[in-house]
């Protein structure tokens, strides 16, 4: 177990070696206890088996000291024990191990010349198995520092090795070799698991660091994500808020007598903020998709005709470049949510084209084994092997150096890779660099017969006419509020615009009706938000107005909490044909 203490923050960074130092103090600190007790278990054997062989003068003194040794390492492991090793007494903790090691190994010397009896092989056989018994588990409990194994070891195998040549003896003679072949294994033995330890602490140590230094990137990396995610929230509200203004001035322009030239510039100005706008709103999808608010609603679905859908559409576009858009797709089913698959498939068959000039694009839908395998393929430009991870991270146009807002902002595959990993679908890229690019997506056939979407026969939203009455604006933008008085007055409305619930209020005073709609932004002036000033219009007219919000927000906490207020959420900027759109889903005709 690592016990060493974090280094303060101005303290020098230790090497893998040093800390390996600082381990292996710990590790012989641990130790102590077992090897005393050893050490003690050993004496008290040897007192057993010898006191009827060896003289009481030189068995009991032996036996005082030793266990005097035990006690006084003990009563020293213990007092240390209670400090964890650190980097500056890790040096001296090894030394006093080698030397307390050392007097051990000595020790046991003294009592084989002691008690050591000539010419009493049995008692000499006692001795030896001891001593290789000691010297045996010192090699195991001792290897993390080798001068503390071999301070033990040396004088116990020395000791044994003289006394058995000084029998003269051929038997000693052999037990001698043998005694000395045993030394050497266990020197070499306890050299390899010495360095193996030592390279195994330093291991731990880089290991350690390698993750600490990838924990602290990853902080870096979330971050500097957060920090995207803010400068995205703040700037994309901050741009939303003039081409809101403009759009709702020019939808306010247009209800009115002009010029033929003049409906002509309001169209194409109409139609460069639509692009602002959709441009905003591939911001708003990355947004919504990170912050988990885009449910999965999987369901039986007829692929052909969501690929005939895509494809009619997508087909001018091809046209107008003298492309071929062709499908190849039978009646299949497939298990998935139809509205994210078919943003999906947008996504895959527009950036196809708009990146083909010559040849076409193919769409086809092919059943294998219990899969559906749905491939977009193009002649276009083709993608580098080395670059294809990148075209799906956000802002990336690897053809559009110049960035032609015309060909977007770099949104369109970073929303398909996050939906497709909503969806669960594999999502292969196969390309090549002027051949053109294949994208394939792998989804599970549908386990019972997709559902005949109803036909509605209510007129469509968009041509229905939004209806009329009082409605309060609450906006702290004021070109935001004058245009969008100026539509809703053009619509016959009555209109009370305000910047916050504070000037709203004596407005209300006067009123004998209630309003029909509310139209608020949902970030006002003060930290005062649209919610809260539902909140009190619904308390202070005891009703449930019908409510439309606002917002150019992008901030995850502030979608979700907008998404799950119920009311009617657009986001800016908005046309003049959603916000009539809105005010029918809010219910303000009835």
């Amino acid at each position: 177990m690592d016990t060493t203490l974090p280094a303060p923050p101005n303290a020098p960074t230790l090497t893998h070696a040093e800390r390996a130092r600082v381990d292996q103090a710990t590790l012989l600190q641990g130790n102590v206890v077992g090897l005393m007790l050893g050490n003690t278990a050993a004496t008290l054997i040897a007192v057993l088996l010898l006191r009827q062989v060896a003289p009481a003068w030189a068995l009991w003194p032996w036996v005082g000291v030793q266990l005097a040794n035990v006690a006084f390492n003990l009563w020293a492991g213990l007092r240390v024990g209670r400090r964890p090793a650190t980097p500056r007494n890790a040096g001296r903790r090894l030394r006093a191990a080698a030397m307390a090691s050392t007097l051990s190994g000595l020790l046991w010397a003294v009592g084989v010349f002691a008690l050591w009896r000539p010419g009493d092989f049995e008692s000499q056989l006692m001795l030896i198995f001891l001593i290789t018994g000691l010297s045996s588990s010192a090699l195991y409990a001792l290897n993390a520092h080798l001068p503390a194994f071999r301070g033990f070891f040396l004088p116990c195998v020395l000791s044994v090795l003289a006394m058995m040549l000084a029998e003269g003896t051929l038997r000693g003679v052999i037990v001698a070799v043998m005694a000395a072949t045993y030394s050497v294994t266990s020197w070499r033995f306890a050299s390899r698991m010495h360095g193996t330890l030592v390279d195994s602490l330093r291991r731990r140590h880089e290991v350690e660091d390698l993750a600490a230094d990838l924990g602290r990137q990853k902080d870096r990396a979330e971050q500097a994500s957060q920090s995207k995610s803010r400068f995205l929230a703040a700037a994309s509200h901050d741009l939303r808020q003039p081409v809101h203004a403009m759009s709702l001035f020019i939808g306010a322009l247009g209800q009115r007598p002009l010029e033929p030239d003049a409906r002509r510039l309001v169209g194409h100005l109409q139609g460069t903020v639509d692009s602002m706008g959709a441009m905003f709103n591939g911001l708003l999808d990355i947004s919504r998709l990170d912050a988990g608010m885009v449910p999965v609603q999987a369901q039986p679905v007829a692929l052909r005709p969501l690929l005939e859908r895509v494809a009619a559409e997508e087909g001018a576009l091809a046209a107008a470049k003298g492309l071929h858009l062709r499908l190849n797709a039978k009646a299949l089913d497939v298990q998935t949510d139809p509205v994210l698959l078919e943003r999906v498939l947008r996504n895959l068959v527009h950036n196809a084209v708009r990146y083909t000039d010559h040849g076409g694009v193919l769409v086809s839908a092919r059943r294998r084994g219990d899969a559906v395998v749905l491939k977009v393929v193009d002649t276009g430009i083709g993608i580098a092997p080395e670059r294809q991870a990148e075209v799906f991270h956000e802002f990336v146009q690897l053809h559009n150096p110049e960035r032609d807002r015309s060909q977007g902002l770099g949104l369109g595959l970073a929303i398909v890779r996050r939906l497709v990993d909503l969806l669960g679908l594999p999502l292969v890229l196969r390309s090549v660099p002027g051949r053109g690019s294949s994208f394939e997506l792998r989804l599970p056939l549908a386990s019972a017969p997709a559902q005949s979407p109803a036909i509605d026969a209510q007129p469509a939203v968009a041509d229905a006419r939004a209806p009329t009455g009082l409605v309060l604006v609450i906006d702290d933008d004021d070109d935001i509020r004058t245009a969008m008085a100026d539509l809703l007055r053009g619509w016959g409305n009555e209109v009370i615009d305000a910047a916050g619930m504070a000037q709203l209020q004596p407005q209300l005073m006067a009123l004998t009706a209630t309003p029909r709609l509310v139209i608020c932004d949902y970030r006002l002036r003060g930290g005062e938000t649209g919610l809260a000033v539902v909140d009190q219009l619904h308390e202070l007219f005891n009703e449930d107005l019908p409510v439309i919000l606002i917002t150019g927000d992008t901030g995850a906490d502030r979608l979700q909490a907008a998404q799950v207020s119920g009311h009617v959420l657009l986001h800016k900027p908005v046309s003049p044909a959603a916000l009539r759109r809105a005010m029918l889903q809010a219910g303000a005709g009835r």
